[in-house]
């Protein structure tokens, strides 16, 4: 998305550009605020309630609207929510808002700045003055365009039972993160909670048409956010901060490398549930995810001399986005499994072969393993036609495939066992970040998971059980001999 440009235009250009691009509204409303364009998942939200609210009141059905939107810490949830009111008042869409936080000031501060930017200059001088004749700390009540216009503010849990203004019932209720993380760990709390929720603000409506809009965050699978997720009688927009294609849902906001970094300070803390309630609305399930449990947080800070060495490669081509070539190197030390590290990416063959033999050569490795499905087999051909070029011995390279009938799924939870029971581990805090990352986000069950971080480490173990014969003295392999690795040089 690009930045907010300053634009001159009349008001009745305003007017009608600002009721068809959203950005543009934002930046007349907020000018020195809005930096960056929203995104497009926030576009989809503006567009959808919208188009729902204008055929309900065209049709003139008699209904209640239900949508529930999760967004992710940090990215300007509220500020968005704010400017979605404006326009919905300023267009003629909505009479009578009620805004419920979780507290009534956080409530009233949310009203106060919808009034100051419905008085702001710009929406002044385009849309028509704002000057309620009841203005209050929790009630804005007025005139607005020749048509009563009433804001409310009100906290979770307080009384709008029957609330009446002007002859009107809410037609719009937005609940701004309404339920804390607090709440949500007592189970008597959110019990009350839910039950005000359902049984006093849902029923406080406009009795011919309403619009309810409930965004917060996923905290657990009990939330309200989870619910109302679940109930089919909810429109869901949910969203965490990394996308399914590996990009941040606002860039300018935060990269893939802020949130990546985010992720691996919490991580570090024994947090990692937290970040994926918070930042990628995903609550750990223990029924469902592969860490029901932290792993260990043991990493060397010494590193003994293996006892012998290999190379894992996860091959995912190079044309497929959402899935990193792979390739890890592990230690046997005193019996154990120790990954000694981890590189991925989206690589060629070429690209991902030359990781593997510099990994190879790095650690003294005497193995390089290629996971044997479809063209990954004809990898390993390659790597040991290109380390015969370059002169590279004491290094074999084999193509490998899970025994006993396994399911890729078997074979990364029997990994994790392994790490549970610290018979294998990682040296690196980053490697062991990743991997703990992508165990978190996959789901059992799930008919699609990423699992190439996963699954290259989790091949060690097979490894083991059937290559341990070639796992011996590497004496013709020493790191800084001419053994060496031409760029870009594989015959592909």
């Amino acid at each position: 998305m690009s930045e907010i440009l300053d634009v001159q235009v009349n008001p009745h250009q305003a007017l009608n550009k600002g009721e068809k691009d959203f950005n543009f509204f934002a930046g007349l409303c907020l000018p020195t605020i809005i930096r960056f364009a929203f995104p497009d998942y926030y576009i989809a939200v503006w567009l959808l309630l919208v188009n729902a609210i204008e055929t309900g009141q065209k049709d003139k059905i008699k209904k209640l609207l239900r949508h529930v939107i999760g967004l992710p810490r940090g990215f300007a949830k509220t500020t968005f929510l704010k400017i979605l009111i404006v326009w919905l008042i300023v267009y003629d869409k909505v009479s009578f808002v009620l805004i419920v936080c979780a507290t009534g000031p956080l409530a009233e501060s949310f009203l106060s700045d919808v009034h100051n930017i419905l008085q702001s200059s710009n929406i002044e001088r385009v849309y028509g003055r704002w000057d309620p004749a009841v203005d209050q700390v929790s009630t804005k009540r007025g005139s607005y365009h020749r048509r009563p216009l009433v804001m409310k503010a009100a906290g979770s849990g307080g009384s709008v039972r029957g609330i009446n203004e002007e002859n009107m019932r809410p037609d719009f209720i937005i609940c701004d993160d309404m339920q804390t993380k607090e709440n949500d760990n007592s189970d008597t709390e959110r019990a009350a909670l839910f039950d005000w929720f359902v049984g006093t603000l849902l029923k406080t409506v406009d009795q011919f048409f309403a619009t309810v809009m409930y965004v917060g965050n996923m905290y657990s699978d009990h939330c309200i956010l989870y619910q109302l997720k679940i109930n089919p009688h909810w429109t869901s927009l949910i969203t965490g901060a990394i996308l399914e294609d590996g990009t941040s849902l606002w860039p300018q906001l935060f990269t893939i490398e802020d949130l990546y970094d985010s992720f691996l300070h919490d991580e570090s803390l024994g947090k990692a549930d937290i970040w994926f309630a918070e930042i990628m609305n995903d609550p750990i399930d223990s029924l469902t995810t592969l860490l029901p449990n932290p792993l260990p947080t043991d990493i060397l800070t010494v590193i003994p001399s293996p006892d012998a060495a290999f190379v894992t490669i996860d091959p995912a081509g190079y044309r497929d986005a959402a899935d990193d070539n792979v390739v890890a190197a592990h230690y046997i030390i005193d019996g154990k499994g120790y990954i000694a590290e981890m590189d991925g990416g989206i690589w060629n063959p070429g690209q991902t072969a030359e990781c593997a033999i510099i990994q190879a050569v790095t650690h003294n490795a005497t193995l390089i393993a290629v996971e044997k499905y479809v063209y990954q087999a004809s990898l390993a051909y390659w790597i040991n036609r290109l380390m015969h070029e370059e002169g590279i011995t004491g290094i074999e390279a084999v193509p490998i495939a899970r025994l006993q009938n396994k399911t890729k799924e078997q074979h990364i939870r029997a990994f994790i066992t392994e790490l549970y029971s610290r018979n294998y581990a990682f040296i690196r805090q980053k490697d062991r970040s990743k991997f703990v990352y992508q165990a978190l986000a996959y789901r059992l069950g799930k008919k699609k998971n990423k699992d190439d971080w996963l699954d290259c480490p989790a091949m060690g173990l097979e490894v083991r059980n059937q290559f341990i014969h070639l796992l011996g003295v590497r004496s013709n392999v020493v790191p800084g001999s001419s053994a060496r690795v031409r760029g870009n040089n594989t015959p592909f």
